[in-house]
């Protein structure tokens, strides 16, 4: 009678998730981005559902390892250890069959961050746990899980460790009730994160993703609700189905949150439940139990390997697909720095693998659609691989050969038509769409003041000094006159509509909004624009210039406004073969630059290099200049440049060579630089310096966003 109300409760619970998702979801398309309020909902719900389980981890690690024998210590760790690497070689396999379901494509990218920091991971502290009640208090997971583990084989030659076992047995039971009582508001909470992610998701974002999020999709789909559970029903006494059941609860949270962490008591009592249910629970099976769930949550899931599937996306995306030969070198990879994260493993592997760096900011997209089924293969990895290695610890373990070849027949057929029937859909959605990524000539100054624009230099008389140009006589005549660079990408340039832009020119813009003054533009090149600011022709320079003693001689400039770093740009393929200037030195390569602005103040590093000069960069990237291999260029500048030429990459070499940017005046309108050095101090206060930097140079506003698709916005009208 209990059990029977007890399976009852939770088939209630499992249809009141799945209510609370399909409502959560439906209030997200009636709501749009309105939908966003609940989100704090769904955060309490799983901070509520964390607030347990590390304390959990902890006394079932101790607990459970503690309560075993050194012979059964030993066989679980064997056991559990070859069905772990059994999983990884499956879940590698899925990854590297998975690409044949591309279709063929092309891209560029913008600067990031990423490209001069290198991520670094302090693997010490994520596994060695120094302070154990630091790492708890950080929830450094892998170390407190460490800790653990010790202090529960210490454990296991205690003398007297029963009042001990008792103590943790029954707080293991009690943070089980806990989880529980949390697990209850279920329904709530997923409704919450549900409503919020469908009112907020743009389906503009998943658009050039589309190829990725399908194949991770159909990927994580297969493993989950087909060859794990088939795999794990061939090697132990329980039935395919069955195991599907059990694990529903699990998988529909999990799926819901997006959290694999919080569902480990709920994986525990479902497998306790699935043995018990074939009359094979005993004393043995929970400790195992209670060790392999969190145990294993350590390790790298198949749900993280899949998502080095990514790095193979951005291959064929940027045109440099990872070869056969290529394989064995990046599993290894890919799977050991996966255990610093997925955040530290995409990055480096994309630099390894001569991928362009900057397509991790397309992962981050995909977080929200991807982080669900991620979960969802995980939970089903870590359900199945605790069956299998429980069953092979306790003896119920056995091969079912004709099922084993009846499933790979199965198996392969049904791999071969769903990438047969993904490439020919893909192809069909990618046909006359533009894959590229959208370009720095695609950006617009947003409120533009009335500007007049030169396009040619005018004549000037190099000798002649001009008059001072203070604020109060700029404001008087209501022009403020700027030189600008027209081809100095992302800095001062001409965009695809004609209209000069860039960063330097949207602060102008800005300048001139508050000054309540017009603008007018006067083109200069590295020859003239010395000449040009003596003689008056116009009151300040843009164009992204480069601060350096030589320059200090000649012209005055404001305090600097930004820090950029040296680089080459070089056939994307070459990208990764250059990590020091030394490398550059004596790879013998030929490399132009305008007027030589960037390499001056750091002769002595590049002494050897052969430089050559150029007018301009379009020389370079307009494929005039076919004697060069590339050119000495800012990384900020560079990645501006291949978002329109993607075939080309931007090589960072070290020590990383930085220099400021500042605005130049002649020597003679030092009150105008003083208002300007004023004036920037208030715009960086403010932050808007860095909203122009995330625009212009991150590229955060090259797609401007609409308001999310919703029926109470674009069905009802109800709100603009």
């Amino acid at each position: 009678m209990n059990e029977a109300r007890k399976r009852t409760s939770r088939t209630s619970l499992s249809q009141r998730i799945l209510i609370g998702l399909v409502l959560g979801v439906l209030t997200g398309l009636f709501l749009g981005e309105y939908a966003s309020h609940l989100a704090i909902v769904g955060r309490a719900y799983i901070g509520l559902l964390q607030m347990s389980i590390l304390p959990y981890m902890v006394v079932s690690l101790m607990g459970g390892i503690g309560g075993l024998g050194y012979d059964k210590a030993k066989k679980l760790a064997i056991t559990g250890g070859i069905v772990l690497i059994g999983s990884w070689l499956l879940a590698f396999v899925v990854v590297f069959v998975m690409p044949l379901a591309f279709p063929d494509v092309e891209a560029g990218s913008f600067f990031s961050p990423s490209m001069v920091e290198t991520p670094k991971v302090d693997f010490i502290d994520l596994y060695i746990p120094v302070n154990p009640f630091s790492s708890l208090s950080r929830t450094i997971v892998p170390a407190s899980a460490v800790f653990s583990v010790i202090f529960g084989i210490a454990l296991i030659g205690s003398r007297n460790k029963k009042p001990l076992l008792d103590i943790l047995s029954t707080t293991q039971d009690t943070l089980t009730r806990v989880a529980m009582m949390v697990i209850q508001l279920s329904p709530i909470g997923i409704f919450a994160i549900a409503a919020n992610a469908a009112g907020t998701l743009s389906i503009a974002d998943i658009g050039r993703l589309q190829v990725y999020i399908i194949t991770f999709v159909l990927a994580s789909l297969i493993l989950t609700f087909w060859i794990l559970p088939a795999v794990t029903a061939i090697l132990t006494p329980f039935s395919y189905r069955t195991i599907l059941k059990s694990a529903r609860p699990a998988l529909i949270t999990g799926f819901a949150t997006g959290n694999l962490f919080i569902v480990l008591p709920m994986l525990i009592e479902q497998a306790k439940s699935l043995f018990e249910s074939q009359k094979l629970r005993t004393e043995d099976t929970d400790h195992y139990l209670t060790v392999l769930v969190p145990a294993s949550f350590n390790f790298p899931n198949i749900g993280k390997l899949v998502t080095l599937l990514f790095v193979l996306f951005a291959g064929w995306f940027a045109g440099q697909e990872i070869s056969l030969g290529q394989y064995p070198m990046f599993s290894t990879l890919g799977l050991f720095t996966l255990f610093g994260g997925v955040d530290l493993a995409l990055p480096f592997l994309l630099d390894q693998m001569r991928i362009p760096s900057d397509l991790y900011q397309l992962y981050v997209v995909t977080g929200v659609i991807n982080g669900w089924f991620a979960t969802l293969l995980a939970v089903m990895n870590l359900y199945t691989f605790t069956l299998i290695a429980t069953a092979a610890a306790t003896g119920s373990f056995s091969i079912q050969w004709m099922r084993m070849i009846r499933f790979g027949s199965i198996s392969v057929i049904v791999m071969a038509i769903a990438i047969v029937a993904t490439r020919t859909v893909l192809s069909h959605l990618m046909s006359g769409e533009n894959m590229q990524q959208t370009t720095i000539l695609q950006l617009r100054i947003d409120d533009p003041v009335v500007a007049t624009v030169h396009k040619k230099i005018p004549p000037y008389p190099p000798t002649q000094t001009a008059t001072l140009s203070s604020m109060e006589q700029i404001l008087e005549r209501g022009v403020l006159r700027i030189g600008y660079n027209p081809g100095n990408l992302p800095f001062s340039y001409f965009n695809e509509a004609g209209e000069l832009v860039g960063y330097d020119i949207a602060m102008y813009h800005q300048l001139a909004r508050q000054m309540e003054i017009e603008l007018e533009f006067i083109p200069w090149n590295y020859h003239t624009l010395v000449g040009q600011l003596r003689s008056g022709q116009f009151d300040l320079a843009a164009g992204g210039l480069i601060v350096n003693p030589k320059r200090l001689a000649k012209v005055a400039y404001s305090r600097p406004y930004m820090t950029v770093t040296l680089a080459i740009v070089v056939p994307d393929y070459q990208r990764n073969a250059f990590p020091t200037w030394e490398d550059v030195k004596n790879s013998g390569l030929k490399l132009g630059i305008p007027g030589k602005t960037l390499s001056e103040g750091f002769e002595r590093t590049l002494e050897g290099i052969k430089i050559v000069k150029l007018k301009s960069y379009q020389e370079f990237f307009q494929g005039k200049r076919n004697d060069l291999d590339g050119v000495i260029i800012s990384a900020e500048a560079g990645s501006a440049w291949t978002t329109i030429k993607p075939e080309y990459g931007v090589a960072i070499p070290e020590p990383h060579l930085s220099s400021p940017i500042a605005i130049a005046a002649a020597f003679h309108n030092l009150r105008l630089l003083e208002f300007i050095d004023d004036w920037l101090v208030l715009e960086k206060t403010r932050g808007n310096l860095n909203r122009l930097y995330d625009t212009w140079i991150l590229g955060k506003g090259a797609e401007k966003k609409t308001p999310r698709w919703s029926i109470i916005r674009n069905v009802l009208h109800w709100v603009d």
